[in-house]
C-alpha cells in the first residue's frame, strides 16, 4: 500500500509527519522561473510556494507565505535583490535568503554576505543542487556554488567586513569621480580635473553604478549623499 501525500501552503504529511522546506522565489527571468517551478512540483523535499518576477514587496509577500527560505535573484526591475534584502533584514530578521544569480563578481558577492545571506548559488548549478542548498540552508548551514566558495574564504583572509558595503569596494579614482557628480560637474569637467580623458571619467561612472546598483547619476547621487560621502 503506497503512502499518500497532501501538498499544502505550509506542509506536507503522510503518515510518518514528512514536512517540506517552504520556499518563495523572486526571479525575473522567466523561463528559469518556470524551470524551477516545474522542477520543484516533484520534489518530496522543497515546496515552493510562490514565486515573483519581482522583489517590490518582498517584505510583504515574505510576512503573508511565512517561507522557510527565499530565493532572491539579483538584477531584478523596480529593485535589486540585494537592496531587497536590506529591507528584508530589517523588517524580517530571522528570514534565510540565499542569493541565485548568474553574477560572481566579488563586489556582489560581498554585498550579500555583509547584508546576512545564508548561500549564494549561481544560475549555472544543476537544479539538484539547488535543492540540496535550500536544505542546508534550511537546516542552518550556509551554501557557496563551488565557483563561489573560494572567494568566501579570500573575503574572510583578506578583507574587514565593514556595517555598510554599498561603498567600500569604490577604489579612490571612483570615489573622486563620485564627488564630483554630486558636486554637479559635467563628464568634461571631471575629466579636466582629474587629468584624465572623457573615456576615462565615462568608465569610471561605470564601474560607479554597477558597485552602487544604480542606473542613473541621479540615483548615485542619492546614495551617496546618503552615505555622507560628500562631507
Amino acid at each position: 500500500m503506497g503512502v499518500s501525500i497532501e501538498k499544502t501552503d505550509s506542509y506536507i504529511w503522510n503518515s510518518n509527519v514528512i514536512i517540506m522546506v517552504r520556499v518563495i522565489l523572486f526571479e525575473d527571468n522567466r523561463n528559469f522561473r518556470e524551470a524551477l517551478e516545474l522542477f520543484f512540483e516533484d520534489s518530496d523535499k522543497v515546496y515552493l510556494t510562490k514565486s515573483f518576477e519581482d522583489a517590490t514587496k518582498a517584505v510583504t509577500q515574505i510576512k503573508e507565505y511565512q517561507p522557510d527560505v527565499v530565493l532572491m535573484d539579483i538584477e531584478m526591475p523596480g529593485i535589486s535583490g540585494l537592496d531587497a534584502m536590506k529591507l528584508i533584514k530589517a523588517e524580517c530578521p530571522n528570514t534565510k535568503v540565499m542569493i541565485q544569480t548568474q553574477f560572481e563578481d566579488d563586489h556582489r558577492l560581498f554585498v550579500a554576505l555583509c547584508r546576512g545571506a545564508w548561500g549564494y548559488a549561481l544560475k549555472s548549478d544543476s537544479l539538484e543542487r539547488i535543492e540540496t542548498a535550500i536544505l542546508d540552508v534550511h537546516h542552518g548551514g550556509g551554501y557557496f556554488s563551488p565557483a563561489i566558495a573560494g572567494k568566501v574564504a579570500r573575503f574572510f583572509q583578506e578583507k574587514e567586513l565593514k556595517a555598510d558595503p554599498d561603498f567600500c569596494n569604490l577604489t579612490a579614482r571612483e570615489l573622486e569621480v563620485l564627488k564630483y557628480l554630486v558636486n554637479g560637474k559635467r563628464y568634461q569637467e571631471i575629466a579636466n580635473a582629474m587629468f584624465i580623458s572623457y573615456e576615462g571619467v565615462h568608465s569610471h561612472v561605470k564601474k560607479v553604478y554597477e558597485k552602487l546598483h544604480v542606473n542613473s547619476k541621479s540615483e548615485a547621487i542619492i546614495k551617496a549623499i546618503d552615505a555622507k560621502l560628500t562631507k
